[in-house]
């Protein structure tokens, strides 16, 4: 291997290590913090082949791949069912996903905090699915406070939830259940136009401050908004993916006329 190859492959190596410190904190791999932690002068130039190297090294020792965080003008494309589309921008976010198969990851335990955070977004996000991928603010609220108490892994301390707690503690609460998703890229929030209802990519409220817990600040901040899919949960579950969770949590079969129901409520066809 001559010189610029070893670079290339500790750089593929450092990518994939950074790749991993990302996943375990949580957070998206973003394209600033690649430059910063893992490239240098002599690999700059070789990006691509390093992003390969990078993911078969993942693959073949974690079972994973870096997968790009859609764009928000490719979700709106999505929500909107347009015909024609600008060409993607180039990816500034990734996140890691599993190229194992479904039995091997069945197979697999998660850490009870993992399984309590991952079960609570999946609930959140098919009762947006089921509503045309669009929710009001307070209504999801009022869904989250439905749900009960979130895990207490993804609230703050003084955020527990107890029998004698008030409605205005639950709502604020529910919201920071809300707000946690959010972050992570699971739910985005977005405006709505004033044509025909259509939603308009806002800013998403992971690179904003939390929303308030409540009161008549929070309530302006919400006026127009709506939650959809973040990017993360667009990678993490397929429509299909979430017709079966959504059977599974009712208990019912997954048969093709289940999938068809389903699809209406989405509002689009599913490919069983």
């Amino acid at each position: 291997m001559d010189n610029d190859g070893q670079v290339s492959e500790r750089a593929a190596i450092d990518l994939a290590r950074y790749a991993l410190a990302c996943h375990a904190s949580g957070k998206p791999i973003k394209r600033e913090g690649v430059k910063a932690n893992v490239l240098t002068a002599s690999s700059i130039r070789s990006t691509r082949p390093i992003h390969e190297r990078a993911n078969e090294l993942l693959a073949q020792n974690f079972g994973l791949k870096m997968v790009a965080f859609p764009s928000h003008e490719k979700i709106l494309a999505e929500k909107e069912g347009a015909a024609t589309q600008k060409a993607a921008p180039a990816a500034t976010k990734w996140v890691l996903q599993s190229v194992l198969s479904d039995q091997a990851r069945q197979r697999l335990e998660l850490a009870d905090d993992q399984q309590a955070e991952r079960g609570f977004a999946a609930m959140v996000l098919s009762l947006v699915f089921v509503s045309n991928m669009s929710v009001s603010v307070d209504q999801l609220v009022l869904y989250v406070r439905k749900l009960g108490p979130p895990p207490e892994c993804i609230l703050a301390a003084g955020d527990r939830v107890s029998e004698h707690s008030s409605d205005a503690h639950m709502e604020s609460v529910a919201r920071e259940a809300i707000n946690y998703l959010t972050r992570q890229g699971y739910l985005d929030k977005v405006k709505l136009s004033a044509r025909g209802g259509e939603s308009a990519v806002n800013e998403t409220q992971a690179t904003q401050q939390p929303l308030d817990g409540g009161g008549n600040d929070g309530d302006r901040h919400d006026e127009g908004m709506v939650y959809t899919w973040g990017p993360k949960a667009k990678v993490e579950f397929q429509p299909l993916d979430m017709v079966r969770f959504i059977a599974a949590a009712t208990g019912q079969e997954c048969s093709d006329e289940f999938v068809k129901t389903i699809g209406r409520a989405y509002g689009s066809n599913i490919a069983s």
